[in-house]
Formats: C-alpha cells, structure tokens, sequence
C-alpha cells in the first residue's frame, strides 16, 4: 500500500524571536554537545578510513571493499531509506 505524506504547516516565528546575543539555554546547549558528540563519531570513522595503508590493497576485491566504506560514509548523511 502507498504512503501517503500529510502536509504538516510550520508557522513563521514571530518576529524578535531569535536573539543573537540572548545567552543560550539547555536545550540549544544539549542540541550542541550531541551534535558534538555525533561528529567525534564522523571523526573517528574519517580517521579509521584513513589509516588503511593503500599499498596493502591488492586485488579488485580489496578496492570494492574500501571503496564500499568510503562511499557508505560519505553518502550516509544523505541517504533517506526506504521503507519497507
């Protein structure tokens, strides 16, 4: 059976909402620690990925195999999957 999308309207926020220079407060600081927490993640992969020596690829398979890692990291953060 298709899904059906519902259309969800956001308003605008009201204007003088967003304060530059308003100190933040613990949800946008939760918002930045776990979006720091999610990089170091990114990282760690990055640098894994990295450390592969690229003279110990030898055969079709170990290049199918690396470039399979790369590209799943690369495209993760753009891939929607679908649903079953």
């Amino acid at each position: 059976m298709p899904r059906t999308s519902k259309i969800i309207i956001v308003p605008k926020p009201a204007p003088g909402s967003f304060n530059k220079l308003r100190p933040a407060g613990s949800l946008l600081l939760a918002q930045a620690a776990h979006l720091q927490k999610a990089l170091v993640k990114h990282h760690a992969e990055v640098e894994r990925l990295l450390a592969i020596d690229l003279l110990e690829i030898k055969t079709e398979a170990d290049v199918s195999n690396y470039a399979r890692q790369i590209t799943a990291l690369l495209h993760s953060h753009h891939a929607r999957r679908r649903p079953r």
